[in-house]
């Protein structure tokens, strides 16, 4: 590693802005901010975008007098734009300041109190040839979310346990946007995350541009609980499959499947932009969410059109996104 390691008095001066995304989750964004403020490493602004909540996301943060906190910036936003789009807002923001980092998250994370100060005492924090940093992700539990971080080798690949070892600093190529923290220069450098993606893959696609201007490494010392919500749905068969195949594969539910078609458009588009790959190929990645669909989800045949939609799209390069309230909309027409 090229570059001369931080010294306590220059990592003392580093100023760092944090870029949270939330979407009706108020008590957890509250957990989350508060976790941001507790730092033993101050943090310079805290730019928060709220993506239209609904549940009265603003009015707890001013009941609890977290927006009268000079860091805090707050910025409603007048309707939902995804994880991505408003993580494109919050971005844009914090790499407009003068802040040297920017420590990203979503509003179902809480940093431990080092969590920041242990990043930037990182050797690697000091070298300049590293465009981004990523702690160690566990859940509540402690147990380590491997998926959060990886290589991307036409799929996201987890990085293995063993990689976790203490001093250790193996290289990324992904992190998920769960606590990781770029800098700001690379930041300004390159565009944020697509806003058109809406949600999923905005991270992959992004780490692959962040990594043009210099590596992504993992400080497994630091660590930051992702509570992960809206995950472990399970259907009759998933469990059945999984039993059988010892596939660690989730089921989603035909409620949220609108998630699914953002993530398989943006994968399909991404696999073309960033290796190439042929129109054949992506039949076969469309092809593979389709048994994926028939193995583990409810109402799979109902799916299937969707799935090739989503597939053709992002070969395409369409984004037209079925926010959540238009696939409420369209279940519900189907139940009368």
């Amino acid at each position: 590693m090229t570059g001369h390691l931080p010294t306590r008095e220059t990592a003392a001066r580093t100023r760092v802005c944090a870029a949270v995304v939330t979407y009706n989750r108020r008590d957890l964004l509250v957990e989350c901010l508060d976790a941001l403020l507790a730092q033993t490493h101050p943090l310079e602004r805290l730019y928060v975008v709220d993506n239209a909540s609904t549940d009265g996301t603003a009015d707890l943060l001013r009941e609890r007098g977290l927006l009268d906190d000079e860091r805090m910036v707050f910025e409603r936003l007048e309707r939902n734009l995804g994880g991505a789009g408003g993580f494109a807002r919050a971005i844009d923001r914090a790499r407009q300041s003068e802040c040297d980092w920017i420590w990203v998250m979503d509003d179902d994370t809480e940093a431990q109190p080092e969590a920041l100060a242990r990043l930037l005492a990182s050797p690697a924090a000091g070298d300049p040839a590293i465009a981004a940093l990523a702690q160690k992700v566990v859940s509540p539990d402690g147990g380590l979310q491997l998926g959060a971080r990886g290589h991307f080798r036409g799929r996201p690949r987890p990085l293995p346990a063993e990689a976790y070892r203490d001093g250790a600093l193996p290289q990324l190529g992904f992190a998920t946007l769960v606590g990781m923290l770029v800098r700001a220069e690379v930041a300004r450098a390159t565009d944020p995350p697509r806003p058109e993606f809406f949600i999923w893959g905005d991270d992959y696609e992004w780490c692959l541009r962040l990594r043009r201007h210099g590596a992504l490494r993992l400080v497994p010392d630091s660590a930051i609980v992702h509570k992960d919500v809206g995950h472990g749905f399970e259907t009759r068969r998933s469990r059945w499959v999984r039993r059988l195949t010892r596939l660690d594969y989730g089921a989603t539910p035909y409620a949220g499947f609108w998630r699914n078609m953002c993530g398989i458009r943006n994968f399909v588009w991404t696999r073309k932009h960033y290796e190439g790959q042929s129109a054949l190929g992506a039949v076969g990645t469309v092809a593979q969410f389709i048994v994926k669909a028939l193995l583990f989800d409810e109402r799979p045949f109902a799916r299937i059109p969707w799935i090739v939609r989503a597939g053709i799209d992002g070969r395409l390069g369409v984004f037209h996104t079925v926010t959540p309230q238009e696939w409420a909309e369209r279940l519900a027409a189907e139940r009368r």
